[in-house]
């Protein structure tokens, strides 16, 4: 298996998973389920990385489109999600069966 990246590039979030606070969004806890799911799964050849825009605006700035998706469309637009650098989901975060779909094609075309 080739090693692929995963990149979520997500809002503004009080934490780097988004999953805190008295109320955490339900959204986001199957988010984080989905991940570590990946990340056993693929055991060291999936690297995954979430960028917020809060604390990581370096990393939107290095993906020229990611950049100006930002800037014509505002955070709304987010999250975007990229593998491999190109960019799979607008504004929703993915399923695991979405993303391992991509994963499974991206290595199968590798």
């Amino acid at each position: 298996m080739t090693n692929q990246e995963l990149i979520i590039y997500e809002g503004a979030m009080c934490c780097a998973t988004g999953v805190c606070g008295p109320e955490p969004d339900r959204e986001l806890i199957e988010f984080n389920e989905t991940l570590r799911r990946l990340t056993s799964e693929y055991n060291g050849n999936l690297k995954i990385m979430r960028a917020s825009l809060a604390f990581d605006s370096f990393i939107f700035m290095a993906h020229a489109e990611i950049a100006r998706l930002v800037k014509e469309n505002g955070p709304a637009i987010l999250p975007i999600t990229t593998v491999n650098g190109t960019i799979v989901a607008r504004q929703k975060y993915m399923t695991y069966e979405q993303i391992k779909d991509i994963l499974d094609k991206e290595t199968i075309n590798a």
